[in-house]
Order: structure tokens, then C-alpha cells, then sequence
């Protein structure tokens, strides 16, 4: 039963975030970041935030800039959601993007060798 709450409220997360980036936190070194999932523990105490940003490049700008907006996205979760404790929140960049470029780019490659 834990594991699916766990999902629900991941869920509910990912799209307050969401929002709250698009139209409430102001830092301009997250205007092109884009949430691609949250996954939460069992426990609920801890959500990871993973997210890209455009252009890949300014991955590490963006991270300092959600890591500053942290209190104020966790604080309006605690609210929005109505949570007990609102979960320590860990954002990291999210690579699979670049990940399956990457495969791609090396299918391409062989392709043409062959």
C-alpha cells in the first residue's frame, strides 16, 4: 500500500512543480528547466526531482538555481498538499535524453561503417 501512496504523491508533486517553475519562481536560471519525474521513498520523507534543462549546458545553472528555490517549492508543497512533512527534496539532472542520443549517434555510426 505504501508504494502506491508513494506514487500518488510523486505524482502530485511533479505537477505542483511543475507550475510553480512555469509561473511563481522568478530565478531566471530555471526558466528553461523542465521536470521529468519525481520518484519518492517509501517512506515519503525524501523525493528525488529530476529534471533537464535547455541547453544541456546549463545543467549546472539550473540545479543552483532549483537548490536556491528549494525552501520555497518545499514550503508550498507542504501547503498545496496538504502533507504532515513535506519530503527533503534531492533535484538531479536527468540524462537519459542525452543518454539515447548518444546510443543514437553510435547506431548512426555503425551504419554508415557497415
Amino acid at each position: 500500500m505504501g508504494h502506491r501512496r508513494a506514487e500518488r504523491v510523486a505524482s502530485l508533486i511533479l505537477a505542483e512543480i511543475s507550475a510553480m517553475l512555469l509561473r511563481e519562481v522568478k530565478d531566471p536560471r530555471v526558466a528553461t528547466a523542465n521536470v521529468t519525474a519525481v520518484r519518492m521513498s517509501d517512506d515519503l520523507q525524501v523525493a528525488t526531482v529530476y529534471f533537464v534543462a535547455f541547453p544541456p549546458q546549463d545543467r549546472d545553472r539550473t540545479l543552483a538555481g532549483l537548490e536556491s528555490a528549494r525552501p520555497y517549492i518545499r514550503g508550498q508543497i507542504s501547503r498545496r498538499l496538504r502533507l504532515r512533512r513535506a519530503p527533503d527534496l534531492r533535484f538531479t539532472y536527468d540524462s537519459t535524453a542525452d543518454e539515447a542520443q548518444r546510443v543514437e549517434s553510435l547506431l548512426r555510426e555503425t551504419r554508415k561503417d557497415g
